[in-house]
């Protein structure tokens, strides 16, 4: 049986997948900043990193939201 081996950018966008699960409102927009580079600077399209993308502009906009409904 094989095992895969796990590349660095894998952990790395993983690491970033558990980062948004922890991240308060207020580091929000520099989470998203960062993301969007590893983005940018990976050859393919990782899923993880574009759900940690999602979930940021998700939370983000439903944080707007809140702000201008009160």
């Amino acid at each position: 049986m094989k095992l895969r081996r796990t590349s660095e950018k894998e952990i790395k966008s993983k690491d970033l997948l558990k980062e948004v699960s922890k991240c308060k409102p207020e580091e929000y927009e520099n989470l998203l900043r960062q993301i969007e580079i590893e983005i940018e600077q990976s050859e393919a399209k990782e899923g993880d990193l574009l759900s940690a993308k999602i979930m940021i502009t998700s939370r983000m906009a439903s944080m707007r939201n809140r702000m201008y409904n009160n």
